[in-house]
């Protein structure tokens, strides 16, 4: 297995100012302590975990550094700035193979400014994949950027972050809720995008989240773009927060086991690989 979307931290090395909400998790996440969980995976993709920007760069270099199975990073870059040295700076980063701007916390209209988009083209062209950290009420904007992306650069790699972040907490298994469904059918129709099942129990009630609940959203993506568009994420140590790593793996398994081997396969593995070409 592959776990694409894995964040590690050590708050002694980088800053980190969120998780002063998440004491929880709030001190060092590394290779020692993802072994406690007793997950034994073949590789990981490492996700940027938003320290101070100014530390970007630093965090690929560390992270590059650890003896842990990353097969590639998912690095930080300051995308609304547009074509910036920060992104030509990545290339010569070892294991970067991706760019993730989040963008779950902008006012709206920041993913459809000119800076950003130039951004997203630029890194585009230069062979980075594209993660998608947003908000369901974002996915149309979303949509708008990734169509001018597209026009940019045909083959762009698209990934979106955590089904879009559906708000399960409030509509429970109601997919359709705010157009959650229809807007995930709109972007699979996008060829060049790919969506990770990762992050849904933290989108739950942290203490009291159900499979039932999070099952219909798993259908629906694999539904809307095919085991090919689909990869595992564990969001490790975040969804330590809700219910931890092996109940969330166990409900993605579940979700997938009716599924051919071959299917399972690409969305355990193969489907990574071949948008991080890793």
């Amino acid at each position: 297995m592959i776990d694409a979307h894995l964040h590690v931290w050590d708050p002694a090395l980088l800053s980190y100012d969120w998780l002063k909400y998440v004491p929880a998790i709030s001190g060092r996440m590394g290779p020692a302590e993802f072994a406690a969980t007793g997950t034994q995976i073949e590789g990981a993709i490492f996700v940027q975990a938003d320290c101070d920007p100014a530390q970007a760069l630093a965090e690929a270099v560390w992270v590059a550094g650890l003896d842990f199975p990353f097969l590639g990073i998912v690095a930080f870059a300051p995308l609304e700035q547009g074509n910036t040295a920060h992104i030509a700076a990545l290339k010569n980063r070892p294991k970067v193979v991706g760019i993730r701007r989040s963008a779950q916390n902008e006012p709206d209209g920041f993913m459809t400014s000119q800076g950003y988009i130039e951004g997203l083209i630029a890194a585009a062209r230069a062979g980075f994949s594209l993660d998608m950290c947003i908000r369901a009420r974002q996915l149309p904007e979303l949509r708008q950027a990734l169509e001018q992306l597209f026009a940019a650069v045909p083959d762009a790699r698209v990934v979106i972050d955590h089904l879009g972040k559906p708000d399960i907490k409030t509509h429970g298994a109601d997919i359709d809720a705010n157009g959650w469904a229809g807007h995930i059918t709109a972007l699979s129709d996008m060829p060049g995008v790919a969506c990770k099942l990762s992050g849904l129990p933290t989108e739950a009630d942290w203490e009291t989240w159900t499979p039932d609940q999070l099952r219909p959203y798993l259908d629906h993506a694999l539904t809307a773009f095919g085991a090919d568009r689909c990869l595992f994420g564990g969001d490790w140590p975040v969804v330590e927060l809700a219910g931890g790593y092996s109940r969330w793996r166990s409900v993605v398994a579940d979700a997938l086991a009716h599924l051919p081997p071959d299917a399972q396969d690409q969305v355990w593995s193969r489907t990574a690989r071949r948008l991080y070409r890793v």
